[in-house]
């Protein structure tokens, strides 16, 4: 039976025990120190659970996360409500209600308190990591800018509340996706931003150079206090068979693979003739639309190893390497059935 919340991280450590949990688009930040309920009719039943281990490890680590989950459900559920994301504005994620909450025993009687439901504040969920728009490069102004509280996210019934990146709508009933600047991932975001913004001005976007096209910048805040909190990409309708290399069926389709080659190639040359690298060759970022053409995708960087040597990162040796790996190996062992 799916919970009435969503736990984005927790960890039962040695001395305390932290959660953070989403339920619509309230964020509920939960600790206690153990010596705190040691004595208590809650520790009593919690500490247990923290002796089921195999190798030093927890049995299950979500255990003891849910059941202190469950323990402070009635006070959450009285400060939410409503345990949905649907159709909410991506603005309510970037300012989302916060209450840190602590578990603490009280007098000597074994019972324990739930306290911090009387203080609200507000910071960004789902990671989303907001950064000042004047001080981002003049190119930013060159784009739409799109207010976050236009956003309408979950508006797929494949979104699930571990994130909200992926597709949403617009006031006007069109969809985009959407990509959110993250905590632990701004330099990548940074350079995706950068290219698309590249790709957009040189006017690279075409049947012989299928890519990402960047719809809008997604700002939040006033005038005074704008910042870039995402990115809006148009959609790309997916084929019947899937939407990327990684869907089992797009492997079958082996008499597409050569014309899926030379598309992807024609792409890259664009690309690297305008000195923009690709940077992430993987079988997930080559997308095939419904009239069955290949799209190059993800602009953030990096390298995953299996396409491109950690050497050859980001750079155009890279960016040969990865598709020839790609096409030359993984695809058609992929055909033949082997493993990944």
């Amino acid at each position: 039976m799916a919970k009435p919340y969503a736990i984005q991280g927790g960890c039962a450590e040695q001395d305390k025990t932290w959660v953070m949990i989403m339920r619509g688009y309230t964020q509920f930040n939960i600790t206690f120190h153990h010596e705190e309920i040691t004595n208590t009719d809650f520790g009593l039943s919690y500490l247990p659970l923290l002796d089921e281990r195999e190798d030093g490890r927890l049995v299950d680590f979500m255990e003891p996360l849910h059941f202190l989950c469950d323990y402070c459900l009635p006070l959450i559920e009285t400060l939410t409500p409503v345990n949905s994301l649907r159709g909410c504005s991506l603005e309510k994620l970037v300012r989302s209600p916060t209450y840190d909450l602590e578990i603490v025993g009280i007098g000597t009687d074994g019972n324990v308190q739930v306290i911090g439901g009387e203080t609200c504040t507000f910071t960004p969920a789902f990671k989303i990591y907001p950064v000042l728009l004047h001080e981002q490069p003049a190119s930013y102004a060159l784009v739409p800018h799109v207010d976050a509280r236009d956003i309408a996210v979950h508006v797929d019934d494949q979104a699930h509340s571990g994130t909200v990146q992926g597709k949403v709508r617009l006031p006007g009933g069109e969809s985009k996706f959407l990509k959110l600047r993250e905590s632990g991932r701004e330099v990548e975001f940074d350079r995706e931003l950068r290219i698309l913004l590249d790709i957009r001005r040189k006017g690279l976007a075409s049947a012989e150079c299928r890519v990402s096209r960047l719809h809008a910048i997604v700002v939040s805040g006033d005038a005074n206090s704008k910042c870039v909190v995402g990115l809006l990409l148009d959609l790309i309708t997916p084929s019947p068979l899937g939407i990327d290399f990684l869907s089992p069926q797009i492997w079958q389709q082996t008499t597409l693979h050569s014309k899926w080659e030379r598309q992807v190639r024609a792409t890259v040359d664009v690309l690297h003739a305008n000195h923009i690298v690709w940077g992430d060759v993987n079988a997930g970022n080559v997308v095939i639309d419904e009239a069955l053409d290949a799209w190059v995708i993800d602009f953030a960087g990096r390298n995953n190893p299996v396409f491109i040597d950690h050497d050859k990162a980001e750079t155009l040796e890279g960016d040969w390497q990865g598709v020839g790996r790609l096409f030359g190996e993984w695809l058609p062992a992929r055909a033949r059935g082997e493993p990944q």
